[in-house]
């Protein structure tokens, strides 16, 4: 009998050992740390908050709406949505959210600040002047009041739309 085989035989003496016990532990132990290895790294690639997981830019169709935003939050945290509409230049683009984002999130504050805001059942209207090219961009700051999944969108009136869809984290 060899050496290896001798070690990885059940022993009485000095303590009672039982090798097949030990090797299952030691597997669960491997595993364990595996699994423990995968969340600290999701955890730094921003699966449960920012980072390059977490965060995304969607364009919709007409490419008049550009939304940055990120996908996981915390209950009661702050998180920056950056969004980029285009109009006529001159004129005024009026903004729709819907209304299970303001179920899940408050607005924390919105720069620069609408020309005229308007709240219905279905959500909320922001209306904006663009500058000489027919742009706006807003810096929207919210505050996580909800948890679970919340699918809702914004959108251009009279022009494209996108879904946003985040999660909240307890």
């Amino acid at each position: 009998m060899s050496l290896l085989e001798q070690e990885m035989q059940d022993r009485d003496h000095p303590v009672a050992e039982d090798i097949a016990l030990q090797r299952k532990v030691w597997k669960f132990q491997r595993v364990g740390w595996y699994v423990l290895t995968a969340v600290v790294i999701l955890t730094l690639l921003g699966l449960f908050s920012r980072g390059p997981l977490s965060t995304l830019e969607s364009v919709s169709v007409q490419g008049d709406l550009t939304v940055q935003y990120e996908r996981f939050h915390r209950a009661g945290g702050t998180n920056p949505m950056i969004v980029q509409a285009t109009g006529q230049p001159g004129k005024e683009v009026t903004l729709s959210i819907g209304k299970p984002m303001l179920d899940g999130f408050s607005i924390e504050s919105i720069q620069p600040q609408p020309v005229s805001s308007m709240g219905s059942p279905q959500g909320l209207s922001l209306t904006f002047p663009t500058d000489k090219s027919g742009h706006v961009t807003l810096f929207i700051s919210w505050r996580s009041n909800g948890m679970g999944l919340f699918k809702s969108q914004i959108s251009v009136v009279g022009g494209g739309q996108i879904p946003v869809t985040q999660f909240i984290y307890p």
